[in-house]
């Protein structure tokens, strides 16, 4: 077997720090992360635990802004807090307990109050990369989520009460390169290039030796015998079950020793060898969008890259197909015959990637922009994964709430006692009867209103507006839930939101994996979560 190459250098006191997340998103997601500014709204117990996952790996800079004093009730959920917190701005105190985690991130604390929204500077936000918003009712979310929407900062809406959580990722455009697939290994075997095949016409089976013939790359050994295949079957490779299982017996009549595992090998992979090399389809959606075929001087890389990619699968040297990634699997076989393989899958892939780099460069003189602006590297590993990019095309919270909302989803999810759906307009719920009363419902009140009966009242109204009649049985004990638990946060879902949060926003942070579509709701309670597209 080949093994990788092993960079013997000493690691540096960073790398040593940061070693874990460094094999996760490299040098480069690394680097998107300290150079992030990340601001929390509101000091909450889940806001903090969010946090706390984004300071550890080395957030450049976080923000919490709050105008709330510390409480005992505070202190009893959130572990960044203590007693001799209480009575103190709650901003601060976080901040302080956060910032000791890591001496790699710089925390500030400020004031902010965010019913007086209207009164913010606009250019206030321009700063941040990326908003945590935890609890926020839904005039001043709208509000908030108006002026970071119109300004292309991603927004975190988080919500943690008793049993129940959810997580929403607002953000008009959001776009992965490095999505992190399970293999970007692409062998290309139905349609292989000149020099893959001279070099394995160049290897003749009948001339070798037991020894040699038994470290023929399990590679070579496909691509002789579907020319061999083909030849008998006008030109075409095995398509089904039956002509797979008669390749099969064909490779494994050309064994000869008693160290077949490169035979085996290739017969392990004759359903790679029969598929057919095409663009998915969720590519060519990008490659034909409007942002890549419409040029701007503000366009993003991004989409400047997928119009290279887009002419270069149009030009005679694509046959049709994407960039090679130039990504081969360990095999059995010498070193010699692996390195003269791996060298002509290389080649490929670095004359694909020249050829895209000489579109991308074409594009930027046209928009005005230097052929600096991008990066070789960008270059290359964008065509290295061009075959597993992502885009999502987000919605705004006022799209949610007022204007296009997804009734039919949500309809169809409360038809399901098992769907946390239910959750959904539980949260929705609340956060009308906050807004109405300044409280949460299960509160002391001396009004004496019956949270519960208004509560319904809410969501009775919030499911006609859907298009529904009525809140049914599994959606009022989850109502009861909340009025339960009084707006209190459980430190071990708090927790857990933490993590979840952080995951993602680290995500969208370096643009790489690929993140949550919209809303995740957790339930505390069967331990299930759920992701809605609303």
């Amino acid at each position: 077997m080949q093994e990788a190459n092993t960079n013997h250098s000493i690691p540096t006191a960073r790398e040593k720090k940061y070693d874990r997340q460094l094999r996760l998103w490299a040098a480069n997601g690394q680097a998107a992360l300290e150079e992030a500014h990340v601001l929390l709204v509101t000091a909450s117990a889940a806001g903090a635990e969010i946090l706390k996952n984004l300071v550890l790996p080395g957030t450049g800079t976080f923000t919490i802004a709050d105008d709330k004093l510390v409480t005992q009730q505070d202190v009893d959920v959130n572990f960044f807090l203590d007693e001799d917190s209480i009575g103190h701005s709650r901003a601060k105190k976080v901040t302080e307990l956060l910032q000791e985690l890591n001496q790699d991130s710089t925390g500030i604390s400020q004031i902010l109050n965010l019913k007086e929204l209207d009164q913010i500077d606009p250019s206030y936000w321009e700063s941040f990369s990326l908003v945590v918003a935890h609890q926020i009712r839904p005039d001043v979310l709208i509000k908030l989520s108006s002026i970071l929407w119109e300004n292309k900062i991603p927004l975190v809406v988080s919500r943690s009460i008793g049993f129940y959580a959810s997580l929403r990722l607002v953000v008009p455009e959001h776009t992965v390169v490095e999505s992190h697939p399970d293999s970007t290994v692409e062998l290309r075997l139905d349609s292989p290039w000149p020099e893959l095949e001279q070099l394995a016409e160049s290897v003749n089976l009948d001339e070798l030796d037991d020894m040699e013939h038994a470290h023929v790359p399990y590679v070579i050994l496909l691509l002789k015998y579907l020319k061999k295949w083909k030849q008998e079957h006008n030109g075409d490779s095995p398509s089904n079950y039956a002509e797979k299982n008669q390749f099969k017996q064909l490779i494994k009549a050309g064994i000869r020793t008693n160290d077949p595992e490169n035979f085996e090998e290739a017969i392990n992979a004759v359903w790679r060898a029969s598929q057919k090399t095409e663009i998915p389809s969720s590519i060519k959606k990008i490659l034909g969008d409007k942002r890549a075929q419409e040029l701007t001087e503000t366009s993003t890389k991004f989409w400047i890259l997928a119009r290279a990619v887009a002419d270069f699968v149009l030009s005679p040297e694509s046959d049709g197909h994407l960039p090679l990634s130039g990504t081969l699997p360990d095999m059995k076989a010498d070193s010699a015959s692996y390195i003269a393989l791996q060298n002509v899958y290389r080649d490929k892939a670095q004359k694909d990637r020249n050829e895209v780099e000489r579109h991308a460069h074409r594009h930027l003189q046209v928009i005005g922009r230097s052929t600096d602006s991008i990066s070789r590297e960008e270059i290359e590993t964008f065509a290295k994964f061009s075959s597993y990019l992502f885009v999502i095309d987000g919605r705004s919270v006022e799209e949610e709430y007022l204007t296009n909302p997804r009734s039919s989803t949500i309809l169809n999810g409360l038809d399901d006692s098992d769907d946390l759906t239910h959750i959904y307009v539980g949260f929705r719920a609340v956060d009308l009867f906050e807004q109405k009363f300044d409280r949460y419902p299960g509160l002391f009140d001396d009004t004496k209103t019956d949270d519960s009966k208004e509560l319904a009242a809410i969501a009775l109204n919030l499911v006609k507006n859907f298009g529904g009649e009525e809140v049914n049985d599994r959606t009022l004990n989850i109502l009861q839930e909340f009025v339960r638990a009084g707006g209190g946060e459980l430190h071990n879902i708090s927790s857990l939101l933490g993590g979840i949060g952080a995951q993602e926003i680290v995500k969208i942070l370096t643009k790489q994996y690929i993140p949550i579509n919209n809303t995740v709701i957790f339930d505390g309670i069967q331990s299930k979560s759920q992701v809605l597209q609303l």
